[in-house]
Order: C-alpha cells, then sequence, then structure tokens
C-alpha cells in the first residue's frame, strides 16, 4: 500500500542525514521513479524534505523535523525484526519490508539488522510450497471478505468431495499449509491441507462471521482412536527425529549404534508410512501385532517390484 510504503520512507529520512534515491528505491522494492513520486507527495503535504546534487547528494529531512526514537532497547528491536522476517519468509507479504523499515528507524545504534540476530529462523519455503503459498492470496480476500471458500478435496483415504467453507484461519506447520473454517457439507468446523485441494475458488456469497476457537493442531482429535506406543530400535544417527517431534524423554537408551526409543504412531497406513521415512534404520519391536502389521505392509509394497516393472 502506498501509505506505508510513505510512512517507511519517512522512517528512513528520520534514521538518516541523506540518503540516495537508488538505496531508497532499493530498501523500498521500488522504481527511482516511484521514489521521486512519493518525495513530490511528501513535499506537497509540507514535510521540509530537501535534496542535494552530486555524488555525494541525494534526500533528507531538515533536522527540526527529527524527534527522538528512544522507544525500544536493541534487544526488544532485534526479537520483533527477526519475528517479522521469518513472517515474510513465509507468506511474502511485500508490505512487511515497510513494516521493517519502521522498526529500523527506531532501533538506538542505527540500523538494526533484520536478518542479523544471534538467533535465526530459516522458514524459506520448497518449490512446492512456494507455488501453493499462491493460494494464499485467494484465502486472504474470502477471510477479510467473508465470503465461502470452494474446492475439491482428497482426504487421508484418497475419496474425493466438493466442498464449500467458511474459512478462519490459515496455519503453518511442519512444512505444509493448512487452513482452518467451518464446512457448510459436514456442519463442523474443520481442517484441510491446502496441498489436497483443487479448484480453489472464492465464491460471490458471504457468510456471517461464527464465533471461532483456533482447532488444535497436534493430531489429537482424530488420532486417538488408534493411537499406539511403538517400540523400535533405531540407528542413532535418526534419534533426532524422535527428539524433535515427540521429546527426548522418548529415547529409552542406547545401545551401541542403535537406541531404543517409542514412537506413538496411528495404527494404519498412514502410521507405517512415518516409520518407513526411517528407511532401513527403524526395526519395529512391539507390540507383536504391530509388527507383524508392519512387516505385512512392508511385504505389499515389495510385491509391486517383484514383477519388474511389467503388468
Amino acid at each position: 500500500m502506498k501509505i506505508d510504503r510513505l510512512i517507511a520512507l519517512i522512517m528512513i529520512l528520520l534514521e538518516r542525514e541523506v540518503v540516495s534515491a537508488g538505496e531508497l528505491a532499493e530498501r523500498l522494492e521500488v522504481s527511482r521513479r516511484t521514489i521521486y513520486r512519493d518525495i513530490d507527495t511528501l513535499t506537497f503535504a509540507g514535510l521540509p524534505i530537501f535534496t542535494n546534487q552530486g555524488a555525494m547528494g541525494g534526500v533528507g529531512l531538515m533536522k527540526s523535523y527529527k524527534i527522538d526514537r528512544l522507544l525500544f532497547t536493541q534487544q526488544d528491536l532485534q526479537a520483533v525484526l527477526d519475528s517479522l522476517n521469518s513472517y515474510r519468509q513465509l507468506f511474502g507479504h511485500k508490505e512487511l519490508t515497510y513494516v521493517l523499515e519502521k522498526l529500523q528507524s527506531f532501533h538506538p545504534g542505527g540500523v538494526a539488522d533484520s536478518a542479523g540476530g544471534k538467533f535465526a529462523v530459516d522458514l524459506a519455503l520448497n518449490q512446492g510450497n512456494e507455488s501453493l503459498r499462491g493460494l494464499l492470496g485467494l484465502v486472504e480476500i474470502a477471510m477479510n471478505e467473508h465470503r465461502y471458500l470452494t474446492f475439491d478435496y482428497v482426504g487421508r483415504d484418497g475419496g474425493g468431495s466438493s466442498r464449500k467453507v467458511e474459512p478462519y484461519r490459515v496455519v503453518f506447520k511442519e512444512s505444509s499449509w493448512y487452513l482452518q473454517g467451518y464446512c457448510a457439507d459436514r456442519k463442523d468446523f474443520r481442517i484441510f491441507k491446502l496441498a489436497r485441494m483443487s479448484g480453489l475458488q472464492v465464491s460471490s456469497e458471504a457468510f456471517a462471521p461464527r464465533k471461532f476457537t483456533p482447532l488444535p493442531m497436534d493430531g489429537a482429535e482424530w488420532m486417538s482412536r488408534d493411537w499406539v506406543e511403538v517400540t523400535v530400535r533405531l540407528h542413532r544417527s535418526v534419534a533426532d527425529k524422535v527428539i524433535e517431534r515427540f521429546g527426548e524423554g522418548h529415547i529409552l537408551r542406547a545401545e551401541g549404534d542403535t537406541c531404543l526409543a517409542t514412537y506413538p504412531i496411528i495404527n494404519n497406513t498412514y502410521g507405517y508410512d512415518k516409520l518407513l521415512a526411517f528407511g532401513d534404520k527403524c526395526e519395529v519391536l512391539e507390540p507383536l501385532d504391530v509388527r507383524a502389521a508392519f512387516q505385512a505392509y512392508v511385504c505389499s509394497i515389495l510385491e509391486k517390484y517383484k514383477s519388474n516393472g511389467q503388468r
């Protein structure tokens, strides 16, 4: 939005004595021509902006217009900047560039480094999620204007259905995008994975927003019935995967190059696929019925390869 860019431009000018048009264009991710138009706009609005010509020239604000900026500590600003930078990686909102510029201008020691804090969170998206992010624009329109989203959906069982949903919240969890909303077809709040959607459209039909409480994303609402705590023997090179997902307490003990661990799964093919992700570095030990079922599942996969690709 232009107003956000203008505010960010003012903040930069408050921060620096003189800034070149080229640097302003680069920091605000626009053309020099746009910067010149913005400067004209601010001048007409009464801001005391001056310009200097030459190699060392640029744009600045009269010193009488400068204000005190001691609002945040360096640590406060760095924490906020790091968070916003991570958010920008996920959603790609250009407006966040302007927000970051505003905050940087309040740094007590000069320009804060929005990507140089002591802790960095890299949320850069893979190619698949980068393309899915394009759907977020439609979802955002529907949420802001309280309009239904319609799409075809493939469930975990592979079955397809057409859905009409009131969108309320977008969640990015474990490298996947999810939509939380009220499904008009199922008459209940549901969670939908964006990668399972196709033909997503914003309906012209509006809805009256319901009271919405964010839905839990731990899977408990659909995993509780088939939840089984499986004991596995893992190569120590993949023990970190258990710790990251369930905590260090699930590592029972080390045995040379392997370790015993408990790994809760859903007792069906969905859960077996989680175990397959460990490849040959995992052996299911208990319960015995899960071990037998997992063995049968692996054998069924192997059968597909015994024909050497012939059908």
